[in-house]
């Protein structure tokens, strides 16, 4: 079949008519995001979530940078006063979790040891135990919205939860202000 001039125009036609349509839906911002009132904030772990209520109870499980950025993004959505942050996550329409990014991490804890227990009582005298944990994951930082279990959006970059003005952050509210203005 030889190439025609004719079909060359028709081609270009056809995709100056579809590419809108396909630009857009990558564009497109989830309404839930200028919906919600009330929110929650945790900790991505890259295995589970852990609320802020929760990682008082396992102070551990949360790397120093995680805490820090996870208060940093408290600090710019309670001086935006878009959302309300409640400490239940089953309160919440929406759950905000951040992770610094970290190449490597590796978490270990040895317990022996221990009290005797009274005559009679259950349980031996010594206790001994390990625990290790190790991770690997991106060297960007990343911040996530769920409603739900459903992720309804997501970004990452180098350094995007650090500073006063964490960049994340701010394309968060970006999208978020957009969403309101075109449901």
């Amino acid at each position: 079949m030889a190439d025609s001039p004719k079909l060359r125009v028709a081609a270009v036609g056809v995709f100056l008519l579809l590419a809108p349509a396909a630009f857009a839906a990558q564009d497109k911002v989830p309404a839930r995001l200028a919906q919600a009132r009330y929110v929650a904030l945790a900790y991505d772990l890259g295995d589970s979530m852990l609320s802020e209520t929760e990682a008082l109870k396992k102070p551990a499980r949360v790397l120093p940078e995680d805490r820090e950025a996870l208060q940093s993004v408290r600090n710019m959505i309670e001086k935006w006063g878009r959302y309300v942050i409640t400490v239940n996550p089953g309160q919440a329409e929406l759950l905000i979790t951040v992770r610094a990014g970290r190449r490597a991490s590796l978490e270990a804890s040895v317990r022996s040891g221990g009290s005797r227990p009274a005559a009679g009582a259950a349980g031996a005298g010594s206790t001994t135990g390990s625990s290790y944990r190790g991770e690997a994951s991106s060297g960007d930082d990343m911040l996530s919205v769920y409603d739900g279990s459903a992720l309804i959006w997501r970004e990452q970059r180098p350094g995007g939860l650090s500073g006063r003005s964490s960049a994340l952050f701010e394309d968060f509210k970006a999208d978020v202000e957009r969403s309101a203005k075109h449901p």
